[in-house]
């Protein structure tokens, strides 16, 4: 059966490894949601900085096309005398590099190159050239609301990119990582209790077997130390009677020999605990 948990020892070492993994674990996790949750501020501004933009960028092409058709109207057909006096761009884009919460961003910025001279300042003077001037403005600010529109579409694709990837990241560390430290940690703490409780019933048997040896080597002692005693009084030898031996001992070494298991088991702990012991046994007696 496969167990919702990583393949380790039970060993106080790796007790202390997953409990150390699991400390790593929840400060990314936590980190990890902070950063989710700076990404989508920042995700909400621009996103609304970009539908306002989108808006202004509408009305803007809107006024500079009705400029154009008016330039048009008043001085003819000017896309032969724009061909002819291409020159430098007035107008450059700058890349500016932007970090969000670690998402590295560009954001791009319109700049006017004031030292570039205009081809098209004495255009159309003799017939509404203050028409031209308007059509150049408005054309101006629309190059700048575009820009700035690209500049904010492209964060705002970058900065959803990075929350699907983040919050990914923090559902996998919550449903995938974290439940199975705990699981390994459960484990182990198990298995150690197991191992425990194993070796506290063994050492008890242990113990038991060893009081049941000296008492048998004991109670054959005094059987044996009796029947001398006895022999010595038929032949009718005074010699000097044997040590006496306290007769609640000798019932006590009966009673443990003729008990029929030594051991009883509660049926709560699983712990075995003898049934019978001498009363005049030290407690050095009862040691291994």
């Amino acid at each position: 059966m496969n167990e919702n948990r990583y393949p380790v020892t039970a060993s106080l070492f790796m007790l202390k490894e997953i409990k150390h993994r699991q400390e790593q674990v929840n400060r990314g996790y936590q980190l990890l949601k902070r950063k989710a949750e700076a990404l989508r501020i920042r995700g909400r501004q621009v996103a609304s900085e970009l539908a306002s933009t989108q808006a202004i960028l509408g009305h803007t092409l809107r006024e500079a096309y009705i400029t154009l058709a008016a330039v048009k109207f008043t001085n003819g057909e000017s896309n032969a005398l724009v061909l002819e006096n291409i020159g430098q761009a007035q107008i450059r884009v700058q890349r500016v590099a932007e970090n969000i919460s670690g998402v590295s961003t560009v954001s791009l910025l319109a700049v006017e190159e004031d030292g570039i001279g205009d081809s098209f300042r004495y255009a159309g003077l003799g017939a509404g050239g203050h028409r031209t001037g308007e059509a150049k403005k408005a054309f101006r600010e629309a190059v700048r609301i575009l820009v700035k529109f690209a500049s904010l579409r492209n964060s705002c694709i970058l900065l959803d990119e990075a929350i699907r990837t983040t919050l990914r990241k923090v559902n996998g560390i919550e449903k995938v990582i974290m439940p199975k430290l705990r699981n390994t940690e459960n484990y182990i703490l198990t298995e150690m209790d197991e191992r425990e409780r194993e070796e506290f019933h063994r050492l008890k048997m242990v113990k038991a077997k060893k009081v049941k040896t000296r008492t048998r080597l004991l109670l054959r002692q005094s059987s044996s130390a009796c029947g001398a005693g006895e022999a010595k009084e038929e032949s009718g030898d005074e010699s000097p009677a044997p040590l006496p031996i306290r007769r609640h001992s000798i019932e006590c070494l009966t009673g443990i020999l003729t008990c029929t298991s030594t051991l009883s088991m509660t049926t709560e702990s699983g712990d075995f605990k003898p049934v019978c012991y001498p009363h005049n046994w030290d407690d050095d007696d009862l040691l291994f």
